[in-house]
């Protein structure tokens, strides 16, 4: 089934039309609709970039957090089954390998997390919200009025799923 559209171009865009049309021996009509058709499928070809784009992102993510944990891991000694004298235990070598702390783990943000969502032009937080679903750059989350995606810089976690 076809349909017809009538549009309104400027004389500058018409005439670039034409001139394309002639070049290329096809008509404006085959030449609008091939525009048409590119940028409606622009549209899969960023959900697909976005999608290769997040895998890359995940893999370098993992392997960083693993080369860091690693690095941190052999810079901490392994502790000594000995007890150490009282003259020893007030050295401040002593107390810094006392204070040595866990390494944080790092994840990603997935769905069913809970978040605080950071207000607009404002440093408080809105009410905690559930993550429905996410993308690289992106959050949605579940709202008293439906759905809505915000960038995951303006999230705050708070509670994860609980498996």
């Amino acid at each position: 089934m076809n349909h017809s559209l009538t549009i309104e171009l400027s004389d500058k865009l018409y005439t670039a039309l034409r001139k394309k049309a002639q070049i290329t021996c096809q008509t404006e009509t085959e030449l609008v609709i091939q525009g048409l058709q590119q940028i409606l499928g622009e549209k899969d070809r960023f959900a697909d970039l976005e999608a290769t784009l997040e895998q890359k992102l995940k893999k370098y993510l993992e392997k960083y957090v693993e080369n860091l944990v690693a690095d941190r891991v052999s810079k901490i000694d392994p502790p000594s089954l000995e007890l150490p004298s009282l003259a020893e235990s007030q050295s401040p070598k002593s107390q810094l390998t006392e204070r040595v702390m866990p390494v944080p783990t790092i994840r990603a943000l997935q769905v069913g997390d809970r978040v605080l969502i950071l207000e607009h032009d404002s440093p408080y937080y809105m009410a905690k919200l559930l993550v429905i679903k996410t993308s690289l750059i992106r959050a949605t989350v579940q709202t008293d009025l439906g759905e809505k995606t915000f960038l995951k810089r303006d999230l705050r976690f708070v509670e994860a799923t609980v498996s």
